[in-house]
């Protein structure tokens, strides 16, 4: 009978466990949930350091989104602090707003060009990381001008952090946008003093736009240049990325006229080239795709001549974007962003272990071979071919 008793109470004690539902719960009018995330350089110095102008852009639930009047308000609402620290930043914050700030929706982190140049760009990704409410997906973009006025750009319908966000994530439709750039993949190449890219926004009179891509250089952990947008699609067909598509326009040979090109399927091949220790490169670029338009012979296009020149057309269109590209890299910006050191590493671990230290002066001066080769499967409306 004892025992059945204390079966009974244990039973009851398991029961409270799955009872106490959601004990640390916040109601969402009890928190100021943070969309977005804009950082600047502020004309105010502490203590000799450069300080940091951090906005915060919350969001405004619809209830709260209206007036007496009834008329809509805006979604949204910016508070800017200003310190020598994230953390600072974020305590003064914490001093200005009715509800705690959360993190755990945040969508988008926008950094200006003139920070991103003056800063040690892990002082922002390493405190926020370590933010318990923050995930790893969060994007990052550099901003051309301040990151201020984008969070406060006039005649955006949408929220400016959810239109942000969603335009980071329209790389797959362009070639001339650099791919998404994670919170967590930028803190882990800038401990690996990886150089990479980070894509670039800009204001315009009509909105927001995409604007090339911001280049890191890893060792230094700051910004150092810009690569405009044909540049970014040379780096898009260099390395290879997975798309949805693209657009290369090319020239016709015989009659100077244009041909669109449409990428469906691209692939990239990088393959260095050891001799002694002389490395140079050979890259294999291929791709299929669509002759989508051409003002060259119209009606023709079944016509294996018209293709062969439209191949040819974008062949060297391609050769010379890329071409473009790797200048940009080895002469003016001396910086490895297509994952060169990385085919070194995997290839040849010695010479890699002697070169990484100073990479991208090295590669800098080695020598990159370029070969194209496109096929054109389909012609748009008028027909496709096989083979």
């Amino acid at each position: 009978m004892r025992t059945d008793k204390t079966l009974y109470i244990y039973t009851l004690l398991l029961l409270l466990v799955f009872l106490t539902g959601c004990w640390d719960r916040k109601e969402i009018e009890e928190v100021g949930i943070v969309l977005g995330i804009g950082l600047d350089q502020s004309d105010e110095k502490e203590s000799n350091h450069q300080s940091i102008s951090m906005l915060h852009q919350f969001a405004v639930p619809k209830q709260f989104a209206a007036s007496d009047t009834g008329t809509s308000q805006k979604d949204y609402i910016n508070l800017v602090s200003e310190g020598d620290t994230v953390l600072k930043n974020i305590r003064e914050m914490s001093t200005r707003a009715d509800r705690p700030p959360s993190y755990e929706h945040l969508r988008i982190i926008v950094i200006s060009q003139a920070l991103a140049r003056d800063i040690d760009l892990k002082r922002i990704t390493n405190f926020v990381l370590r933010n318990t409410d923050t995930r790893r997906s969060i994007r990052v973009v550099i901003d051309e001008g301040n990151a201020k006025d984008i969070f406060e750009k006039r005649g955006i319908s949408t929220n400016p952090s959810l239109l942000l966000r969603a335009l980071s994530d329209n790389y797959k439709t362009s070639l001339t946008m650099p791919s998404e750039s994670k919170l967590g993949d930028i803190s882990e190449k800038l401990t690996g003093k990886t150089s990479f890219i980070v894509p670039g926004v800009e204001t315009t009179d009509a909105g927001v736009k995409s604007a090339g891509g911001a280049v890191i250089k890893g060792s230094l952990a700051k910004m150092i240049g810009w690569l405009d947008e044909e540049e970014v699609a040379g780096l898009n067909i260099l390395k290879g990325e997975k798309r949805q598509n693209g657009i290369v326009k090319g020239t016709d040979p015989m009659s100077g006229e244009a041909i669109v090109y449409e990428i469906r399927t691209i692939k990239s091949k990088i393959k260095p080239k050891f001799k002694g220790n002389h490395i140079s490169f050979e890259v294999k670029i291929h791709t299929v795709g669509k002759l989508r338009e051409d003002w060259v012979d119209p009606g023709n296009a079944f016509k294996s001549e018209l293709i062969k020149r439209a191949e040819q057309a974008t062949e060297a269109s391609i050769r010379e974007s890329v071409g473009k590209t790797l200048s940009k890299m080895q002469k003016s910006l001396k910086v490895d962003v297509a994952g060169f050191g990385t085919k070194v590493r995997i290839e040849n671990p010695r010479i890699w272990n002697k070169l990484k230290e100073d990479w991208d002066e090295e590669f800098s001066e080695m020598p990159v071979e370029v070969k194209v080769n496109v096929k054109i499967q389909e012609f748009g409306t008028k027909g496709a071919k096989n083979g």
